[in-house]
């Protein structure tokens, strides 16, 4: 069964509601090779809605998008990017190769197989070039690509850049920003900090991108598009709505658990969600588990603190509460945020995942 809630896979166009307000600024940028940069909390959607957007815009432009969450070298990032260029060709798979062949100076392009689904691909070889050679066979395809179709480039967690420290990825790309035409470029990213470093006066990437904040799914929206599918009040989809504290995720989560069980609910109530979650939190807790095992005594400390106050962590009634010192508690949620088990807005902490949240109240 096909579920209208996803929340592990890219939302298909018939599952996906909420955003058309976003949609459309996306596209009036693009329509004006505006460049963005597109930040949100994690699980919030971004993602999916450029997934998306490339779905309604592909036939106008050749679109390409590239997660880069997992680099660990400028070298990783670039081969990232020269294999998303590479994907992006659709059509006769002869046809990509020879066109990619001559756009390339030094990258080999070959054919690929799924054994799985039976699908033929294109893959760039390119595991003996320096990083200025997979950055200038990158450029040199992406302008040959944007002299024939406008292109949209979008890179995904694009906060990672900031841990590369032996080459300077935002200047290089700032050089070759300059020299494209007929380019979108959509920098995604949910560190707002590091982001913020990147695009701020004086750095490299400065006023080379409009930022634009994802916000949370509006209530009406969600509860609009759920009345579809289930006999649900609006009073319910607002407590699990404020239960999930925003977060899409969860939210769609909640929703899916509800949904393949229907047949055999007899009425949707607060009662209810609350027993989807705690079934939830049990498929997890040997994950979570195992996480907060990892830390040492002191994050621990911090980290249970954090979930129970989101205020006045360092007040003298709270840091007594776990026998935790205020350099101890400062250091282990400056640890924490490093690992990025916490993150940070405004100068206050809070755990990303509402899930983790939610277990450490209900087991810490």
């Amino acid at each position: 069964m096909q579920t209208p809630f996803p929340f592990e896979t890219i939302a298909p166009k018939e599952y996906f509601y909420g955003r058309q307000k976003e949609l459309d600024e996306l596209k009036s940028h693009i329509k004006n090779s505006t460049n963005v940069l597109l930040f949100s909390k994690r699980r919030m959607g971004k993602s999916t809605l450029i997934k998306n957007l490339f779905k309604e815009i592909e036939k106008d432009y050749t679109v390409i998008y590239v997660d880069i969450y997992n680099i660990i070298t400028a070298e990783d990032f670039g081969n990232l990017l020269l294999n998303a260029i590479t994907k992006s060709q659709k059509g006769d798979i002869k046809t990509a190769m020879q066109k990619l062949s001559k756009f390339f100076k030094k990258t080999r392009v070959e054919p690929t197989f799924d054994p799985q689904t039976g699908e033929m691909g294109i893959r760039a070889v390119a595991s003996s070039l320096s990083f200025d050679e997979l950055m200038e066979d990158s450029f040199s395809a992406l302008f040959k690509l944007a002299s024939e179709k406008n292109v949209v480039l979008a890179i995904d967690e694009f906060q990672q850049i900031a841990d590369i420290k032996d080459i300077k990825i935002d200047a290089i790309l700032r050089k070759y920003m300059q020299e494209a035409h007929n380019i979108s470029y959509i920098f995604l990213g949910s560190k707002r900090n590091i982001l913020n470093s990147l695009f701020a006066y004086k750095s490299p990437l400065y006023s080379m991108a409009t930022p634009m904040s994802l916000k949370e799914l509006e209530l009406d929206d969600i509860y609009n598009y759920s009345k579809n599918y289930l006999d649900i009040s609006k009073e319910v989809v607002e407590y699990i709505y404020n239960l999930s504290a925003k977060e899409t995720k969860l939210i769609q989560m909640i929703l899916h658990r509800i949904y393949i069980n229907k047949d055999s609910i007899e009425k949707i109530d607060e009662n209810l969600v609350d027993k989807v979650v705690d079934t939830i939190l049990i498929s997890k807790n040997d994950h979570y588990k195992m996480l907060f095992e990892f830390f040492s005594t002191n994050q621990k400390k911090a980290f249970k603190l954090l979930s129970k106050y989101s205020k006045e962590l360092f007040s003298e009634k709270v840091l007594q509460e776990e026998n935790i010192s205020r350099p101890s508690m400062q250091s282990s949620l400056n640890q924490l945020f490093a690992k990025e088990f916490i993150d940070r807005e405004d100068g206050d902490y809070f755990i990303p995942d509402r899930a983790f949240e939610l277990w450490a109240k209900k087991e810490l």
